[in-house]
């Protein structure tokens, strides 16, 4: 291929119901004016931190200051340095994710700001990311229903399937703000870009071992060079086992959350010219676990029958390119496929006893020993995903895209639940869920004279969900005995973005956008309403007017990157799917929200081996808009549930030299310290409780000598489980999802 554009994906990287009310427009305007003044001025002051741009390393000018070399992003499609994107991005590299042992996607929650990623307790299909407050506030509806896309070298994942492992992973990119115009459907919050490491000539050989606290044991291989002058590839593989972190007082069963899962990749690069390039990426997980939804007392124990978590997930993604003498021909094909197996416990010993004591029923706990309530699940979900686009060479003056893109996901879940207290988890519900999207877009930038660029792009979206669903009851008292229900629901969306930038110097750049972004609704996975005879009338699709102004540089001679965005969301219709204690059962319902707030990051390599990057984010969400006849308690002006008011990270590293270790060979001593905050934030849409704060520190210290490093590293080492998610039972009585607490371990990695 001829070195006129630059791919990050052919790099190896260097580095709706009606409302009841809603807030007063006055005020809105006034927080709005009051943020972007705040911007401004931390703008012109430069208080701020920067953009978590990672580069390779830090070379040595003559005069001994520290010189940064420059990434390439593909935030807009096309590669870029990330100082010049009106955009806000945040990458991490290959040997962040190494150094910081970011195992799967749910770990880039700690690295980048603005970004949480709850789950229910290290199940792999529950990883909700939530960008400046937009995402899924609750498990998912649907299999679709994600806000955030994880885009795999251009193919964006299934929901169920978006948190895979990051192994042999070049580079990250976190996109955050509405981008629908580019990286189409669901993707209102933001966008987690992976692009695989692209395989080259040279010969790489390469094992990994590590062993830890509370059953922690991980293994790698890798094996990469060139196969003939054209073709070149990459093959890897991890395995990864973790113990149980929850103790269960069950008689007779086994604690929970641990897991065994297996992953393998190749990667292959075909370049019959200097024009066309072909890259073919193979990936396969395995994931076997004691992972359920183990909902928990505050600082208690499990009283449950052990879950059974198992899922299979394979994808494929081929992308080609074609260099014409004025434009490049890109296209990106894939297909995706995951089979999933869960065995739950639907009802906990001691929050079902507590929740029926508030009541004034006397429950024992015992009395949910082997009690039969108890729910199976088998899902399985097939996607093609097709685009085309054509777009400008690299160094063209004005930078343009226009494509299309086909998709089709078709969702299967079969399950059988049983239940003593709620009557829409009793039954067999086979349901089938299946999406067809098309859609065109295009993005354009053109600059201004020197300094001056507008941007903007269009985006529209033809989406048609359809449901086949048929439930057969058990008999529980207020349920049919069977119900069947075929429908479909069609939605024609329009997305877009504009921009507006100005180059304040070489290396730094004023810019402000205004997005809209859509995400279709639909039909939820579980169909509730089919035990009491109702259809599912479905979700309603959900839009966001976003608004951002940021600033970006970097100071190449100091060896610091930083930048800041200060952020306004109107969110419409965003589905929230909630506990209702008074039937026990799961409502969907649409709320408006709104939220604001700024974020910023600073990254700084000294020139004695030492750097940091730190970043923080303040974003304040609420409920604006309930539904008239909703049943999820909540008012307007409530806090959205699990959005922190206050998160950010802080990291510092060190490589150099260790001569004073005298040994022989060349050696080097690297360290690493990362903390993490995430602030407290609302347990449910009521606000009747708070979720903890979070407080994790990790490290990982390492001496390498010649081809082998041996380190030791810490996870989460203060120890404490960090509250994911909750609900409130009853009154008082509350209930939460941890995930695990400290793992301290040893490692070694050699080349060979």
């Amino acid at each position: 291929m001829s070195s006129a554009y630059i791919d990050p994906q052919n790099l190896a990287p260097v580095r709706t119901l009606s409302k009841t009310a809603a807030c007063a427009k006055g005020s809105r305007r006034a927080r709005l004016l009051a943020g972007v003044a705040f911007s401004l001025s931390m703008a012109v002051a430069g208080a701020v931190y920067a953009q978590d741009v990672r580069e390779d390393a830090s070379e040595q000018s003559s005069d001994g200051t520290t010189v940064l070399n420059v990434v390439t992003v593909e935030a807009r499609r096309y590669g870029e340095n990330p100082i010049d994107v009106p955009v806000s991005v945040s990458v991490v590299s290959e040997e962040q994710i190494t150094e910081e042992r970011l195992n799967e996607i749910q770990d880039l929650a700690g690295k980048t700001v603005g970004v949480q990623m709850p789950n229910y307790g290290d199940d792999p299909r529950t990883v909700q990311p939530i960008v400046r407050g937009v995402g899924t506030l609750s498990t998912m509806l649907s299999p679709d229903n994600s806000t955030a896309p994880t885009i795999v070298d251009g193919v964006p994942m299934p929901a169920f399937a978006a948190n895979g492992q990051l192994l042999d992973v070049g580079q990250v990119e976190v996109l955050r703000g509405p981008q629908g115009t580019l990286f189409g459907r669901n993707s209102t919050g933001g966008a987690i870009n992976v692009f695989s490491v692209t395989p080259t000539d040279e010969t790489v050989r390469q094992v990994t071992a590590e062993i830890g606290t509370e059953g922690y044991r991980k293994g790698e291989f890798l094996l990469g060079g060139a196969i003939n002058e054209e073709l070149m590839g990459r093959f890897s593989m991890r395995y990864l086992s973790r113990g149980a972190y929850v103790t269960n007082d069950h008689p007779g069963q086994e604690d929970i959350g641990g897991f065994d899962l297996g992953a393998a990749k190749g990667t292959f690069l075909f370049t019959p010219g200097d024009a066309t390039e072909v890259k073919l990426s193979l990936g396969f997980e395995r994931y076997v676990g004691e992972t359920g939804y183990p909902y928990l007392l505050r600082d208690g124990n499990a009283w449950q029958e052990t879950p059974e978590f198992r899922r299979s997930l394979a994808y494929t993604t081929l992308n080609v390119s074609h260099e014409f003498e004025n434009f490049a021909l890109k296209t990106t094909t894939g297909f995706t496929h995951y089979d999933i197996y869960n065995w739950t416990d639907n009802s906990d010993g001691y929050v079902n006893s507590a929740t029926f004591g508030a009541y004034g029923i006397p429950t024992p706990v015992a009395a949910y020993t082997y009690d039969g309530d108890i729910n199976i699940t088998n899902q399985r979900e097939n996607q093609f995903y097709q685009e085309v686009r054509l777009q400008s060479l690299e160094g063209a003056d004005t930078k343009w895209v226009v494509g299309g893109v086909f998709s089709y996901n078709d969702f299967t879940e079969n399950a059988f639940g049983t239940s003593s207290m709620s009557a829409s988890i009793n039954g067999t519900r086979d349901v089938n869920l299946t999406s067809t999207s098309s859609a065109v877009f295009f993005d354009i930038a053109q600059p201004l004279g020197q300094k001056f660029e507008i941007g903007g792009g269009m985006r529209y979206t033809h989406e048609r969900k359809g449901i086949d669903a048929l439930y057969t009851g058990t008999g529980f008292p207020g349920t049919v005995a069977s119900y069947s229900q075929d429908s479909s629901r069609n939605f024609d969306m329009l997305s877009g973005r504009m921009s507006i930038s100005y180059k304040l110097t070489e290396d730094s750049l004023l810019y402000g956008s205004i997005s809209r972004g859509n995400k279709a609704g639909g039909y939820p996975r579980f169909t509730g309403n089919a035990a009491t005879g109702d259809p599912e009338t479905g979700y309603d699709d959900t839009s966001i007017w976003a608004y951002e102004l940021g600033w970006k540089a970097q100071f190449p001679e100091t060896g610091t990157t930083v930048s800041f965005a200060g952020f306004y969301n109107d969110v419409k219709d965003e589905a929230i799917f909630g506990y209702d204690p008074l039937t026990a059962s799961f409502p969907i319902e649409n709320f408006d929200l709104e939220n604001y707030g700024f974020e910023a990051e600073v990254r700084k390599e000294f020139d004695n081996g030492f750097s940091l990057v730190g970043g923080v984010t303040y974003t304040h969400s609420e409920i604006t808009g309930i539904p008239a006849d909703g049943v999820l308690a909540a008012k307007v002006g409530n806090e959205t549930p699990n959005v922190p008011r206050w998160s950010g990270n802080l990291g510092i590293a060190y490589s150099g030299p260790a001569d004073f270790l005298q040994v022989e060979g060349d050696s080097e001593f690297s360290g690493y310290v990362g903390y993490r905050y995430v602030g407290k934030r609302a347990g449910d849409t009521a606000n009747n409780f708070e979720l903890d704060a979070q407080h994790v520190v990790d490290a990982r210290v390492g001496l390498k000598i010649d081809q082998t490093e041996f380190y030791v590293f810490g996870e989460n080492l203060i120890g404490e489980k960090l509250e994911q998610q909750g609900a409130n039972m009853t009154g008082s009585i509350n209930s939460v999802l941890v995930s695990r607490g400290r793992t301290i371990g040893i490692g070694v990695t050699t080349k060979f």
